[in-house]
């Protein structure tokens, strides 16, 4: 380079420039070389120490995180600390009170006031253990080193770091194996049962007081210290290279032990006695024993007490079985009966409830109890309880409608029946008893109740109809007699196309009337059969009406007829209904001597509806609900009924499955609609009435 730069030097010489012009200029130049030279090498030294720099970084940053630690420092002058990352880098800052968040409160006090000991120099370096926040889910425990890592010229602390690792793994395995040998002592020391702790060759480590009361052993440690052996106190035989686990009863005779000289020192029981023993070898990896653990047990009070008792057991196995039966027997009463046994609690205010001896019983609070009876009867129940929570009744019966429900739909009425049960003191404890279920007998008794007021009606019934029968007997034959009598007296000869026209006017309303009563008779014994059968009824209906009305003899009557088929081709009984619409119309002109009576039908809604319409006098509001009765009369012994023409209409036309219904206003006529549900077959309408 050197070199390079005389060559210029020389050629700028050559072209006449002056010799100090061109010194400056290679100064210039060299400045500038030797600046671009340090900055490329400083550079150059700056990436190769900060590559070194992130190096020992990151191996920093693995070895603390392997060992689960945290780097942080604390700067003296700005009081703040700053934590290493898990890449190697230095985290943001914290305040005090930032980094505080991560500690409990007092040991974070407690950390502070250590930092400042060891920035004053008061101490070297410190070790702290501290907890975590108590914000966190899981306490950490932690273990803190701090030291001085910077100093100033003059020596004062600018920087201290804290290597904090956390242990919190460490101290439950440490906690942990405190309390599993607490454990292991407590279970070993309070155990009901032997247990003896053998080296790997047989000598006993520790016996637990239990084995010591067993054996007679007085004095445990001594007995320890003695370094006895597994056969000189159970007296079992092992190898110790292949025991296994083993399990076994064995028969100790201490009194032979003690001859042959094999009786452990200590052991101060004598005698024999049956011993029950599990021995569970303990091994290493590799398989080597490392110890052994005896549990066992003295079984001989107990042989002799399973000796003893095993007739006992027999006998209490009979007795028991005795009882199951009778508990058996109990209950097949019980599910027979529909019984069930209930107790009430006035303490507790409960009902307990079983069908079943062997099963729990089923308790009900008041409030439950309530809402299981009718609404109507909660009135007397709950007057029921209060009395027996204050203790009034001896003896309880009573007899509640539930609101639960049998198979056929019926309310479950139950009878409660039970007595109060006290103690010595005369208080009453409780009460007990059973409950019946009495549905059945209820609602037969409300059946004859129900047939016993029929029955009452239907003879009520049946006197007032034979007395007003008899009455209606009585007037066209009383006719028939005064004007038979008239021909025996004296009279005059002319009058007597007169009489005769009377007695057959008397004999035909008899007759009428003695066929209505057999008729209806008829279908009060249920011998009218119904024959439905295809019929166009627009051929019968304007012959039916005829037949009707055919005693009409008013000239001022006019009646009408409004059949809208052709042809109606309808399944029906036409008898029945052809006698239903006769006694209708006869009853409509019966009662209309002047103005119309009009009838009329339709097929509608898979039902044939016939209709009958007068004009006549009609029937007040008194008299027409009491037009289906039978002779009725009311107190007047004014016939307020229709005799027994619309009776026997209502009976066959629901015969026929129909209904009837009546619709009058006095003064200005009647009207009745009867509806017979048939299958239609076929119809075709006037046309008429078409267009």
């Amino acid at each position: 380079m050197e070199q390079l730069i005389l060559d210029i030097i020389t050629q700028r010489a050559a072209t006449g420039i002056p010799l100090v012009v061109w010194g400056l200029l290679s100064a210039v130049a060299l400045t500038v070389v030797a600046l671009l030279y340090y900055d490329l090498t400083y550079k150059h030294l700056e990436r190769k120490a900060s590559r070194q720099i992130n190096k020992e970084n990151n191996r920093l940053a693995l070895v603390l995180q392997a060992e689960g630690s945290i780097v942080w420092t604390y700067d003296v002058p700005t009081r703040k600390y700053q934590r290493l990352s898990i890449d190697g880098k230095l985290d943001k800052e914290y305040t005090p009170f930032d980094f505080s968040r991560f500690f409990d409160r007092d040991d974070f006090e407690e950390l502070r006031n250590e930092i400042f000991a060891v920035r004053d120099g008061n101490k070297e370096s410190v070790t702290l253990r501290l907890r975590s926040a108590q914000g966190e889910t899981e306490m950490r425990r932690y273990e803190v080193k701090v030291k001085v890592l910077k100093r100033d010229e003059t020596g004062v602390p600018t920087t201290i770091v804290g290597v904090q690792r956390d242990v919190t793994h460490e101290r439950q395995q440490r906690e942990r194996e405190r309390d599993e040998l607490l454990t292991y002592q407590n279970i070993f020391n309070s155990s009901i049962i032997d247990m003896v702790l053998y080296d790997e060759m047989g000598i006993i480590n520790d016996i637990n007081d239990h084995a010591c009361q067993t054996f007679g052993i007085t004095d445990k440690q001594a007995f320890i210290n003695a370094r006895q052996r597994l056969e000189n106190v159970t007296y079992f035989n092992y190898d110790a290279q292949k025991v296994e686990k083993t399990h076994c009863v064995t028969s100790i005779d201490i009194q032979r032990m003690e001859k042959e000289g094999r009786k452990a020192k200590g052991v101060t029981r004598g005698g024999n006695l049956l011993y029950e023993m599990m021995l569970f070898p303990l091994r290493d990896e590799q398989g080597e024993l490392l110890g052994m653990i005896l549990q066992g047990r003295d079984t001989t009070d107990m042989v002799t007490r399973y000796r003893t008792e095993r007739h006992s057991m027999k006998e209490l196995q009979a007795a028991t079985n005795d009882v199951k039966a009778y508990v058996e027997n109990i209950n097949m009463a019980l599910q027979m009966a529909d019984i069930r046994l209930m107790s009430y609690l006035p303490e507790r205010h409960v009902i307990q409830i079983t069908t079943d001896l062997n099963q729990p019983r089923y308790e009900l609070t008041q409030i439950r109890a309530l809402d299981c009876i009718a609404p109507e009867y909660r009135l007397k129940a709950r007057r029921l309880i209060k009395q027996m929570d204050h203790g009034y009744l001896n003896k309880v019966e009573q007899r509640l409608k539930t609101i639960f429900r049998d198979k056929e739909g019926r309310n479950i009425w139950m009878t409660f029946l039970g007595i109060a049960m006290r103690d010595e003191e005369g208080h009453v404890t409780h009460y007990f008893g059973m409950g019946r279920n009495d549905t059945r007998l209820v609602h037969t008794e409300n059946r004859l109740r129900q047939e016993t007021q029929k029955a009452q009606e239907a003879e009520e019934l049946k006197d007032s109809f034979l007395q007003n029968m008899s009455y209606e007997i009585r007037t066209p034959l009383a006719n028939v007699l005064g004007f038979a009598e008239l021909f025996e007296q004296e009279h005059n000869p002319q009058d007597e196309p007169v009489f005769v026209e009377e007695i057959k006017k008397s004999s035909n309303a008899l007759l009428e009337l003695v066929n209505d009563i057999l008729y209806i008779s008829r279908i009060d014994a249920h011998m009218i059969e119904v024959k439905p059968q295809q019929t166009d009824f627009a051929l019968t209906f304007d012959g039916h009406c005829h037949m009707g009305w055919s005693h009409n003899t008013s000239q001022n009557l006019k009646t009408i007829i409004e059949n809208p088929y052709e042809h109606l081709e309808v399944i029906i009984d036409d008898e029945l209904l052809g006698k239903v619409i006769e006694m209708l119309v006869f009853w409509a002109v019966h009662f209309t001597r002047e103005g119309s009576v009009r009838a009329k039908y339709e097929y509608r809604q898979g039902a044939l509806n016939i209709t009958v319409e007068d004009s006549g006098v009609g029937i007040d509001r008194e008299t027409l609900p009491h037009i289906f009765d039978r002779f009725c009369r009311n107190q007047d012994q004014e016939q307020c009924g229709s005799g027994l023409v619309l009776p026997i209409v209502k009976g066959l036309v629901e015969l026929m499955g129909g209904s009837v219904e009546f619709s009058s206003e006095l003064g200005k006529g009647t009207s009745a609609w009867v509806s017979i549900p048939c299958e239609r077959v076929s119809s075709e309408m006037k046309k008429d009435i078409i267009s």
